[in-house]
């Protein structure tokens, strides 16, 4: 029974670190997703209080301006198409490797608890049988 427990407890552990990793990688996935949109929100400001501002001295390089931003906005959509489905990928097996450490903490616990109960019960039938032989005579 006690191999037993090891292997779970083994077990219980690689998953555990598997479902830790997988949590900073999204952590982080999620941190750059935030900074993609953040940074598209403020082109997406710039854009329209910026380009409005014509000046006689501006106005030669406002459309050359618009057009670099826009180009921007574009490669952070991009950006943003391909970490979003690689998010939803890594928040779909992390949920999985929850439920297996889930699964494998409570078969672990089972385990430890019939270990113990077996334990219990073989020193009470020890116990009772060390009583018998005190009181039977001889």
């Amino acid at each position: 029974m006690t191999d037993r427990i090891r292997t779970l407890a083994v077990l219980e552990k690689l998953r555990r670190n598997d479902m830790e990793s997988e949590v900073r990688e999204l952590a982080a996935l999620r941190a750059h997703i935030q900074h993609l949109r953040d940074n598209r929100t403020n082109l997406l400001n710039r854009l329209q209080t910026e380009a409005r501002i014509i000046t006689l001295e501006a106005a030669p390089y406002v459309g050359s301006y618009i057009r670099s931003v826009r180009g921007e906005i574009a490669q952070i959509d991009l950006a943003l198409s391909k970490a979003l489905p690689r998010a939803d990928v890594l928040e779909a097996a992390m949920a999985e490797c929850f439920c297996e450490v889930k699964t494998l903490s409570l078969a672990l616990e089972r385990a430890t608890t019939q270990a113990r109960q077996d334990s219990d019960r073989l020193a009470s039938a020890e116990a009772d049988e060390l009583a018998l032989l005190r009181w039977k005579p001889v």
